[in-house]
Protein backbone atom coordinates (compact mmCIF):
# COMPACT_ATOMS: atom_id res chain seq x y z
CA UNK A 1 0.00 0.00 0.00
CA UNK A 2 2.79 2.43 0.57
CA UNK A 3 4.14 2.26 -2.57
CA UNK A 4 1.13 2.95 -3.95
CA UNK A 5 0.74 6.02 -2.41
CA UNK A 6 4.33 7.28 -3.32
CA UNK A 7 3.00 7.01 -6.75
CA UNK A 8 -0.28 8.81 -6.28
CA UNK A 9 1.81 11.50 -4.90
CA UNK A 10 4.02 11.33 -8.29
CA UNK A 11 1.19 11.36 -10.32
CA UNK A 12 -0.70 14.62 -8.82
CA UNK A 13 3.02 16.32 -9.68
CA UNK A 14 2.33 15.34 -12.94
CA UNK A 15 -1.63 16.05 -13.42
CA UNK A 16 -2.33 19.47 -15.74
CA UNK A 17 -2.46 22.51 -13.27
CA UNK A 18 -6.24 22.75 -13.40
CA UNK A 19 -6.86 19.06 -12.54
CA UNK A 20 -4.54 19.55 -9.36
CA UNK A 21 -6.23 22.92 -8.42
CA UNK A 22 -9.62 21.22 -9.04
CA UNK A 23 -8.81 18.62 -6.33
CA UNK A 24 -7.32 21.05 -3.80
CA UNK A 25 -10.64 23.03 -3.84
CA UNK A 26 -12.51 19.48 -3.31
CA UNK A 27 -10.07 18.93 -0.35
CA UNK A 28 -11.33 22.30 1.11
CA UNK A 29 -15.04 22.11 0.22
CA UNK A 30 -15.05 18.05 1.43
CA UNK A 31 -15.02 18.32 5.12
CA UNK A 32 -18.26 20.57 4.82
CA UNK A 33 -20.03 18.23 2.88
CA UNK A 34 -18.70 15.55 5.58
CA UNK A 35 -20.55 17.55 8.21
CA UNK A 36 -23.53 18.64 6.43
CA UNK A 37 -24.18 14.38 5.61
CA UNK A 38 -24.10 13.41 9.38
CA UNK A 39 -25.90 16.82 10.79
CA UNK A 40 -28.58 17.87 8.33
CA UNK A 41 -30.97 15.16 9.02
CA UNK A 42 -30.62 14.94 12.86
CA UNK A 43 -31.30 18.89 12.41
CA UNK A 44 -34.73 18.47 10.35
CA UNK A 45 -35.49 15.52 13.07
CA UNK A 46 -34.59 17.84 16.17
CA UNK A 47 -36.83 20.76 14.72
CA UNK A 48 -39.68 17.80 15.00
CA UNK A 49 -40.17 16.59 11.77
CA UNK A 50 -40.57 12.44 10.99
CA UNK A 51 -38.98 10.42 8.58
CA UNK A 52 -41.77 11.10 6.01
CA UNK A 53 -41.14 14.98 6.06
CA UNK A 54 -37.60 14.51 5.87
CA UNK A 55 -38.07 12.34 2.85
CA UNK A 56 -39.99 14.73 1.22
CA UNK A 57 -36.93 17.24 1.69
CA UNK A 58 -34.95 14.99 -0.23
CA UNK A 59 -37.08 14.29 -3.03
CA UNK A 60 -37.78 18.18 -3.87
CA UNK A 61 -33.87 18.16 -3.74
CA UNK A 62 -33.32 15.42 -5.44
CA UNK A 63 -35.72 16.91 -8.31
CA UNK A 64 -34.56 20.04 -8.07
CA UNK A 65 -30.91 18.35 -9.34
CA UNK A 66 -32.93 15.94 -11.62
CA UNK A 67 -34.45 18.91 -13.78
CA UNK A 68 -31.28 21.07 -13.93
CA UNK A 69 -28.77 18.02 -14.79
CA UNK A 70 -29.64 18.23 -18.48
CA UNK A 71 -29.22 21.90 -18.74
CA UNK A 72 -25.84 21.44 -16.60
CA UNK A 73 -24.16 19.05 -19.20
CA UNK A 74 -25.39 21.42 -22.18
CA UNK A 75 -23.84 24.00 -20.58
CA UNK A 76 -20.49 22.00 -19.63
CA UNK A 77 -20.08 21.24 -23.12
CA UNK A 78 -20.05 24.97 -24.17
CA UNK A 79 -18.85 27.13 -21.20
CA UNK A 80 -15.73 27.27 -19.03
CA UNK A 81 -15.67 24.38 -16.05
CA UNK A 82 -14.30 27.60 -13.88
CA UNK A 83 -17.13 29.97 -14.70
CA UNK A 84 -19.68 26.95 -13.43
CA UNK A 85 -17.72 25.96 -10.36
CA UNK A 86 -17.59 29.24 -9.21
CA UNK A 87 -21.21 30.38 -9.79
CA UNK A 88 -22.87 27.12 -8.98
CA UNK A 89 -20.21 26.87 -5.88
CA UNK A 90 -22.12 30.20 -4.94
CA UNK A 91 -25.50 29.72 -4.99
CA UNK A 92 -25.17 26.67 -3.41
CA UNK A 93 -23.62 28.84 -0.19
CA UNK A 94 -26.43 31.09 -0.71
CA UNK A 95 -29.21 28.81 -0.88
CA UNK A 96 -27.42 26.62 1.97
CA UNK A 97 -28.09 29.46 4.35
CA UNK A 98 -31.66 29.06 3.67
CA UNK A 99 -31.64 25.77 4.57
CA UNK A 100 -30.17 26.12 7.97
CA UNK A 101 -32.25 29.34 9.08
CA UNK A 102 -35.52 28.63 7.59
CA UNK A 103 -37.17 26.52 9.64
CA UNK A 104 -40.61 26.53 8.30
CA UNK A 105 -41.56 23.57 5.43
CA UNK A 106 -42.17 25.46 3.00
CA UNK A 107 -39.20 27.49 3.11
CA UNK A 108 -37.23 24.19 3.57
CA UNK A 109 -38.65 22.82 0.84
CA UNK A 110 -37.67 25.60 -1.77
CA UNK A 111 -34.57 26.29 -0.81
CA UNK A 112 -33.87 22.43 -1.05
CA UNK A 113 -35.13 22.65 -4.27
CA UNK A 114 -32.76 25.62 -5.44
CA UNK A 115 -30.06 23.88 -3.86
CA UNK A 116 -30.47 20.53 -6.00
CA UNK A 117 -30.85 22.65 -8.96
CA UNK A 118 -27.22 24.24 -8.35
CA UNK A 119 -25.75 20.70 -6.97
CA UNK A 120 -26.40 19.22 -10.12
CA UNK A 121 -24.01 21.70 -12.18
CA UNK A 122 -21.30 21.03 -9.66
CA UNK A 123 -22.30 16.72 -9.93
CA UNK A 124 -22.05 16.81 -13.51
CA UNK A 125 -19.46 18.91 -13.86
CA UNK A 126 -16.90 16.22 -12.16
CA UNK A 127 -16.05 13.35 -14.92
CA UNK A 128 -15.91 15.53 -18.04
CA UNK A 129 -13.63 18.46 -16.32
CA UNK A 130 -11.28 15.86 -14.87
CA UNK A 131 -11.68 13.95 -18.46
CA UNK A 132 -10.91 17.46 -20.02
CA UNK A 133 -7.88 18.48 -18.07
CA UNK A 134 -6.32 14.99 -18.25
CA UNK A 135 -4.47 12.20 -20.71
CA UNK A 136 -6.16 8.83 -21.17
CA UNK A 137 -3.12 7.27 -18.98
CA UNK A 138 -3.18 9.76 -16.34
CA UNK A 139 -6.97 9.09 -15.43
CA UNK A 140 -7.30 5.81 -13.78
CA UNK A 141 -5.15 7.41 -11.09
CA UNK A 142 -6.71 11.11 -11.23
CA UNK A 143 -10.25 9.73 -11.02
CA UNK A 144 -9.39 7.39 -8.02
CA UNK A 145 -7.21 9.68 -6.41
CA UNK A 146 -10.21 12.59 -6.58
CA UNK A 147 -12.50 9.67 -5.19
CA UNK A 148 -10.11 9.13 -1.93
CA UNK A 149 -9.58 12.85 -1.50
CA UNK A 150 -13.45 13.31 -1.32
CA UNK A 151 -13.75 10.11 1.34
CA UNK A 152 -10.50 11.32 3.42
CA UNK A 153 -12.10 15.02 3.38
CA UNK A 154 -15.09 13.12 4.27
CA UNK A 155 -13.94 11.07 7.41
CA UNK A 156 -12.54 14.59 9.12
CA UNK A 157 -16.12 16.47 8.28
CA UNK A 158 -17.55 13.31 9.76
CA UNK A 159 -15.88 12.57 12.91
CA UNK A 160 -16.13 16.63 13.31
CA UNK A 161 -19.69 17.13 12.33
CA UNK A 162 -20.70 14.01 14.91
CA UNK A 163 -18.91 16.47 18.07
CA UNK A 164 -20.01 19.99 16.59
CA UNK A 165 -23.36 20.14 18.46
CA UNK A 166 -22.20 18.80 21.35
CA UNK A 167 -19.83 21.43 21.58
CA UNK A 168 -21.66 23.98 20.47
CA UNK A 169 -24.32 23.16 23.20
CA UNK A 170 -22.11 22.84 26.25
CA UNK A 171 -21.79 26.76 25.50
CA UNK A 172 -23.88 28.49 27.59
CA UNK A 173 -23.51 32.02 25.60
CA UNK A 174 -24.44 30.32 22.45
CA UNK A 175 -27.78 28.36 24.27
CA UNK A 176 -28.91 31.27 26.40
CA UNK A 177 -31.68 34.07 25.16
CA UNK A 178 -30.66 35.77 22.13
CA UNK A 179 -31.32 39.17 20.86
CA UNK A 180 -34.92 39.91 19.60
CA UNK A 181 -33.69 40.42 16.19
CA UNK A 182 -31.72 37.02 16.41
CA UNK A 183 -35.48 34.88 17.31
CA UNK A 184 -36.46 34.70 14.18
CA UNK A 185 -33.11 32.79 12.27
CA UNK A 186 -32.16 30.35 15.63
CA UNK A 187 -34.36 28.32 16.92
CA UNK A 188 -35.91 28.37 20.63
CA UNK A 189 -34.78 25.17 21.87
CA UNK A 190 -30.93 24.57 22.71
CA UNK A 191 -31.02 20.90 20.66
CA UNK A 192 -31.81 22.67 17.15
CA UNK A 193 -29.80 25.60 18.01
CA UNK A 194 -26.70 23.87 18.23
CA UNK A 195 -27.60 21.66 15.32
CA UNK A 196 -27.72 24.87 13.49
CA UNK A 197 -24.33 26.80 14.72
CA UNK A 198 -22.75 23.60 13.67
CA UNK A 199 -24.05 23.27 10.14
CA UNK A 200 -23.04 27.40 9.69
CA UNK A 201 -19.82 26.47 11.06
CA UNK A 202 -19.36 23.91 8.37
CA UNK A 203 -20.33 26.62 5.78
CA UNK A 204 -18.26 28.97 6.89
CA UNK A 205 -15.06 26.48 6.40
CA UNK A 206 -16.19 26.45 3.09
CA UNK A 207 -15.26 29.62 2.17
CA UNK A 208 -11.35 28.98 1.03
CA UNK A 209 -12.11 26.54 -1.37
CA UNK A 210 -12.91 29.18 -3.47
CA UNK A 211 -9.63 30.59 -3.90
CA UNK A 212 -8.18 27.24 -6.09
CA UNK A 213 -11.55 27.93 -8.34
CA UNK A 214 -10.15 31.62 -8.91
CA UNK A 215 -6.77 30.58 -9.74
CA UNK A 216 -7.46 27.77 -12.36
CA UNK A 217 -7.43 29.11 -16.22
CA UNK A 218 -10.23 28.49 -18.89
CA UNK A 219 -10.80 25.65 -20.24
CA UNK A 220 -13.65 26.19 -22.18
CA UNK A 221 -14.10 23.44 -24.77
CA UNK A 222 -13.57 25.59 -27.88
CA UNK A 223 -10.47 26.27 -27.12
CA UNK A 224 -8.94 22.20 -27.17
CA UNK A 225 -11.53 20.26 -28.40
CA UNK A 226 -11.75 19.78 -32.04
CA UNK A 227 -14.69 19.36 -33.85
CA UNK A 228 -15.41 15.90 -35.61
CA UNK A 229 -12.48 13.70 -35.54
CA UNK A 230 -11.13 12.22 -38.61
CA UNK A 231 -11.28 9.00 -36.53
CA UNK A 232 -14.91 9.59 -35.45
CA UNK A 233 -15.79 9.35 -39.57
CA UNK A 234 -13.35 6.69 -39.73
CA UNK A 235 -15.19 4.91 -37.31
CA UNK A 236 -12.26 3.38 -35.76
CA UNK A 237 -11.73 1.73 -31.95
CA UNK A 238 -10.86 4.27 -28.98
CA UNK A 239 -12.38 6.35 -26.19
CA UNK A 240 -12.69 9.35 -28.73
CA UNK A 241 -16.12 8.37 -30.31
CA UNK A 242 -14.77 5.47 -32.26
CA UNK A 243 -15.11 1.56 -31.40
CA UNK A 244 -17.63 1.48 -28.54
CA UNK A 245 -18.84 4.60 -28.78
CA UNK A 246 -22.52 6.07 -27.36
CA UNK A 247 -22.95 7.74 -30.66
CA UNK A 248 -22.83 5.64 -34.14
CA UNK A 249 -20.96 7.41 -36.91
CA UNK A 250 -23.06 8.54 -40.17
CA UNK A 251 -21.90 6.53 -42.98
CA UNK A 252 -21.26 8.27 -46.40
CA UNK A 253 -23.66 7.48 -49.25
CA UNK A 254 -23.29 7.68 -52.41
CA UNK A 255 -25.25 9.64 -53.90
CA UNK A 256 -24.71 8.18 -57.47
CA UNK A 257 -24.91 4.47 -57.30
CA UNK A 258 -27.13 4.19 -53.79
CA UNK A 259 -24.17 2.20 -51.68
CA UNK A 260 -23.75 2.79 -48.08
CA UNK A 261 -20.76 2.11 -46.93
CA UNK A 262 -20.48 -0.03 -43.87
CA UNK A 263 -18.15 -0.31 -41.03
CA UNK A 264 -16.60 -3.27 -42.41
CA UNK A 265 -15.81 -1.71 -45.41
CA UNK A 266 -18.60 -3.27 -47.09
CA UNK A 267 -21.32 -1.72 -49.35
CA UNK A 268 -25.07 -1.91 -49.15
CA UNK A 269 -27.45 -1.29 -51.79
CA UNK A 270 -30.10 1.53 -51.38
CA UNK A 271 -32.49 3.18 -54.05
CA UNK A 272 -30.78 5.68 -56.14
CA UNK A 273 -30.54 9.21 -55.01
CA UNK A 274 -31.10 12.29 -57.01
CA UNK A 275 -27.76 14.34 -57.44
CA UNK A 276 -29.99 17.42 -56.95
CA UNK A 277 -32.44 16.23 -53.99
CA UNK A 278 -35.78 17.95 -52.88
CA UNK A 279 -36.53 18.81 -49.55
CA UNK A 280 -38.76 15.90 -49.17
CA UNK A 281 -36.18 13.04 -49.85
CA UNK A 282 -33.63 15.48 -47.91
CA UNK A 283 -36.03 15.01 -45.01
CA UNK A 284 -36.75 11.31 -45.18
CA UNK A 285 -33.03 10.76 -45.44
CA UNK A 286 -32.52 12.65 -42.17
CA UNK A 287 -35.00 10.78 -40.56
CA UNK A 288 -33.79 7.76 -41.41
CA UNK A 289 -30.53 8.92 -40.24
CA UNK A 290 -32.17 9.66 -37.03
CA UNK A 291 -33.88 6.17 -36.57
CA UNK A 292 -30.87 4.49 -37.37
CA UNK A 293 -28.75 6.40 -34.70
CA UNK A 294 -31.75 5.70 -32.08
CA UNK A 295 -31.71 2.21 -33.11
CA UNK A 296 -28.18 2.12 -32.53
CA UNK A 297 -28.82 4.31 -29.02
CA UNK A 298 -30.92 1.27 -27.81
CA UNK A 299 -27.90 -1.34 -28.34
CA UNK A 300 -25.31 1.30 -26.54
CA UNK A 301 -23.35 0.51 -23.66
CA UNK A 302 -24.37 3.59 -22.27
CA UNK A 303 -27.93 2.38 -22.10
CA UNK A 304 -27.37 -0.95 -20.16
CA UNK A 305 -24.70 1.70 -17.82
CA UNK A 306 -27.92 3.79 -17.08
CA UNK A 307 -30.22 0.86 -16.06
CA UNK A 308 -27.53 0.14 -13.56
CA UNK A 309 -27.37 3.52 -12.07
CA UNK A 310 -31.36 3.10 -11.72
CA UNK A 311 -31.12 0.09 -9.91
CA UNK A 312 -28.37 1.65 -7.42
CA UNK A 313 -30.14 4.95 -7.26
CA UNK A 314 -33.56 3.13 -6.37
CA UNK A 315 -31.98 1.08 -3.94
CA UNK A 316 -29.78 3.86 -2.60
CA UNK A 317 -32.57 6.17 -1.90
CA UNK A 318 -34.27 3.86 0.54
CA UNK A 319 -31.95 3.50 3.52
CA UNK A 320 -29.11 5.32 2.88
CA UNK A 321 -30.32 9.01 3.62
CA UNK A 322 -31.44 7.47 7.16
CA UNK A 323 -28.68 5.86 8.46
CA UNK A 324 -27.67 8.71 10.26
CA UNK A 325 -31.58 8.47 12.03
CA UNK A 326 -31.39 4.96 12.38
CA UNK A 327 -28.10 4.88 14.43
CA UNK A 328 -29.20 8.08 16.28
CA UNK A 329 -32.55 7.18 17.52
CA UNK A 330 -33.26 3.92 16.51
CA UNK A 331 -30.17 2.02 17.78
CA UNK A 332 -29.54 4.90 20.72
CA UNK A 333 -26.00 5.77 19.17
CA UNK A 334 -25.14 9.70 20.24
CA UNK A 335 -24.47 12.30 17.16
CA UNK A 336 -20.46 11.74 18.08
CA UNK A 337 -20.01 8.09 17.92
CA UNK A 338 -21.89 8.30 14.47
CA UNK A 339 -20.05 10.70 13.37
CA UNK A 340 -17.06 8.47 14.50
CA UNK A 341 -18.62 5.67 12.81
CA UNK A 342 -19.37 7.81 9.41
CA UNK A 343 -15.93 8.74 9.53
CA UNK A 344 -14.31 5.25 10.39
CA UNK A 345 -16.51 3.84 6.68
CA UNK A 346 -15.23 6.39 5.11
CA UNK A 347 -11.17 5.93 5.89
CA UNK A 348 -12.29 2.11 5.19
CA UNK A 349 -13.67 3.54 2.02
CA UNK A 350 -10.50 5.79 1.13
CA UNK A 351 -8.37 3.12 1.66
CA UNK A 352 -10.40 0.40 -0.22
CA UNK A 353 -10.62 2.81 -3.06
CA UNK A 354 -6.66 3.35 -3.62
CA UNK A 355 -6.55 -0.39 -4.53
CA UNK A 356 -9.28 -0.13 -7.06
CA UNK A 357 -7.24 0.71 -10.17
CA UNK A 358 -4.68 -2.58 -9.13
CA UNK A 359 -8.40 -4.66 -9.15
CA UNK A 360 -9.14 -2.99 -12.14
CA UNK A 361 -6.02 -3.95 -14.16
CA UNK A 362 -6.00 -7.87 -12.63
CA UNK A 363 -10.19 -8.34 -13.07
CA UNK A 364 -10.93 -5.73 -15.46
CA UNK A 365 -13.01 -2.80 -15.09
CA UNK A 366 -16.24 -4.53 -14.92
CA UNK A 367 -15.80 -7.45 -12.98
CA UNK A 368 -13.94 -5.39 -10.22
CA UNK A 369 -17.04 -3.43 -9.95
CA UNK A 370 -19.80 -6.01 -9.83
CA UNK A 371 -17.47 -8.25 -7.18
CA UNK A 372 -17.01 -5.46 -4.84
CA UNK A 373 -20.68 -4.51 -5.04
CA UNK A 374 -22.17 -8.03 -4.67
CA UNK A 375 -19.69 -8.54 -1.50
CA UNK A 376 -21.75 -5.68 0.34
CA UNK A 377 -24.77 -6.99 -0.30
CA UNK A 378 -24.76 -9.72 2.56
CA UNK A 379 -23.58 -6.71 4.94
CA UNK A 380 -26.71 -4.59 4.33
CA UNK A 381 -29.03 -7.33 4.77
CA UNK A 382 -27.60 -7.95 8.24
CA UNK A 383 -27.50 -4.54 9.18
CA UNK A 384 -30.40 -3.74 9.10
CA UNK A 385 -32.07 -7.46 10.13
CA UNK A 386 -29.79 -7.38 13.24
CA UNK A 387 -30.95 -4.12 15.45
CA UNK A 388 -27.86 -4.45 17.88
CA UNK A 389 -25.43 -1.11 17.46
CA UNK A 390 -22.16 -3.21 18.06
CA UNK A 391 -23.17 -5.69 14.77
CA UNK A 392 -24.18 -2.71 12.94
CA UNK A 393 -21.52 -0.67 13.27
CA UNK A 394 -19.46 -3.61 12.42
CA UNK A 395 -21.40 -3.58 8.52
CA UNK A 396 -22.06 0.04 8.26
CA UNK A 397 -17.95 0.50 8.73
CA UNK A 398 -17.43 -1.88 5.43
CA UNK A 399 -20.36 -1.88 3.68
CA UNK A 400 -20.10 1.47 2.14
CA UNK A 401 -16.00 0.63 1.38
CA UNK A 402 -17.03 -2.51 -0.91
CA UNK A 403 -20.23 -1.04 -2.64
CA UNK A 404 -17.89 2.21 -3.41
CA UNK A 405 -14.55 1.41 -3.66
CA UNK A 406 -14.86 1.08 -7.64
CA UNK A 407 -16.79 4.20 -8.61
CA UNK A 408 -14.20 5.90 -9.78
CA UNK A 409 -13.16 3.03 -12.18
CA UNK A 410 -16.46 2.49 -12.89
CA UNK A 411 -16.53 6.83 -13.98
CA UNK A 412 -13.33 5.99 -16.43
CA UNK A 413 -15.12 2.86 -18.10
CA UNK A 414 -18.29 5.42 -18.55
CA UNK A 415 -16.43 8.57 -19.64
CA UNK A 416 -13.85 6.47 -22.49
CA UNK A 417 -16.73 4.78 -24.14
CA UNK A 418 -18.16 8.61 -25.82
CA UNK A 419 -16.65 11.25 -27.44
CA UNK A 420 -15.20 13.55 -25.72
CA UNK A 421 -17.82 16.22 -27.06
CA UNK A 422 -20.45 14.19 -25.76
CA UNK A 423 -19.17 13.65 -22.34
CA UNK A 424 -21.26 16.25 -20.36
CA UNK A 425 -24.16 15.45 -21.76
CA UNK A 426 -23.44 11.74 -21.25
CA UNK A 427 -23.04 12.45 -17.65
CA UNK A 428 -25.87 13.83 -17.44
CA UNK A 429 -27.53 10.54 -18.45
CA UNK A 430 -25.68 8.97 -15.64
CA UNK A 431 -25.94 10.96 -13.17
CA UNK A 432 -30.38 11.35 -13.98
CA UNK A 433 -30.40 7.75 -13.58
CA UNK A 434 -29.32 7.67 -10.49
CA UNK A 435 -30.55 10.97 -9.17
CA UNK A 436 -34.28 10.52 -10.53
CA UNK A 437 -34.93 7.23 -8.80
CA UNK A 438 -32.84 8.03 -5.99
CA UNK A 439 -35.83 11.25 -5.65
CA UNK A 440 -38.41 8.84 -6.11
CA UNK A 441 -37.55 6.10 -3.26
CA UNK A 442 -36.17 8.44 -0.48
CA UNK A 443 -39.28 9.75 0.24
CA UNK A 444 -40.95 6.35 -0.33
CA UNK A 445 -37.98 4.99 2.45
CA UNK A 446 -39.68 7.50 4.85
CA UNK A 447 -42.79 6.30 4.96
CA UNK A 448 -41.84 2.85 5.12
CA UNK A 449 -39.87 3.38 8.10
CA UNK A 450 -42.70 5.27 9.69
CA UNK A 451 -45.01 2.82 8.92
CA UNK A 452 -43.50 -0.19 8.24
CA UNK A 453 -39.72 -0.07 9.87
CA UNK A 454 -36.31 -0.16 8.82
CA UNK A 455 -36.20 -3.67 7.82
CA UNK A 456 -38.21 -3.11 4.81
CA UNK A 457 -36.17 -0.52 3.42
CA UNK A 458 -32.70 -2.20 3.87
CA UNK A 459 -33.71 -5.17 2.19
CA UNK A 460 -35.59 -3.57 -0.85
CA UNK A 461 -32.37 -1.85 -0.86
CA UNK A 462 -30.57 -5.17 -0.82
CA UNK A 463 -32.60 -6.40 -4.07
CA UNK A 464 -31.64 -3.32 -6.05
CA UNK A 465 -28.63 -3.76 -5.89
CA UNK A 466 -28.41 -7.61 -6.75
CA UNK A 467 -30.09 -6.43 -9.91
CA UNK A 468 -27.90 -3.64 -10.85
CA UNK A 469 -24.75 -6.31 -9.82
CA UNK A 470 -26.54 -9.20 -12.25
CA UNK A 471 -27.29 -6.32 -14.86
CA UNK A 472 -23.10 -5.32 -15.19
CA UNK A 473 -21.85 -8.76 -14.97
CA UNK A 474 -24.65 -10.24 -17.46
CA UNK A 475 -23.88 -7.75 -19.87
CA UNK A 476 -20.21 -6.62 -19.34
CA UNK A 477 -18.74 -9.13 -17.38
CA UNK A 478 -16.41 -11.61 -18.45
CA UNK A 479 -14.56 -11.80 -21.65
CA UNK A 480 -17.13 -8.99 -22.96
CA UNK A 481 -16.00 -6.67 -21.20
CA UNK A 482 -12.94 -6.67 -24.10
CA UNK A 483 -16.06 -5.55 -27.02
CA UNK A 484 -16.13 -1.72 -25.32
CA UNK A 485 -12.33 -1.67 -25.05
Amino acid sequence: MFPQRVEYLRQFGRFQRNARLYLISNVLSGVTTGILLVLYNLYLASLGYGTDFIGLVLFVVTIGAGIAIFPAGICIDRLSGRFILIWSSLLIGLVGMGQILFRQPIPLLISGFIAGAAGAFVLVINAPFLTRNSTPSERPHLFSLNLVLGLITGVVGSVLGGALPGWFHSVSLLMGPLPAWLNGLFAGQPNPRSYQFALLFAGAIALPSFIPLFLMSDDRPGRNVQTPRASSRRGGGGGDGEQGSLWPPVRPIDQKSGLQITSTGRTATRAPTPLHTTPAPTRLLSRFHIISTLSHFWHTPLLLLVLVQACIGAGAGLFIPYFNIYFVQHLGASPALFGVLNGGATAINALLALAAPWLAMRLGKVNSVALTELVSIPLLITLGLIPLLPVAAVCYLFRQGFMDMSNGVLQVFLMEAVPERYRGLANSSYQVAFQVPWALTAPLGGILIAHVGYPAVFLGGAMCYLLACGTLWGNFGGKREKRFE
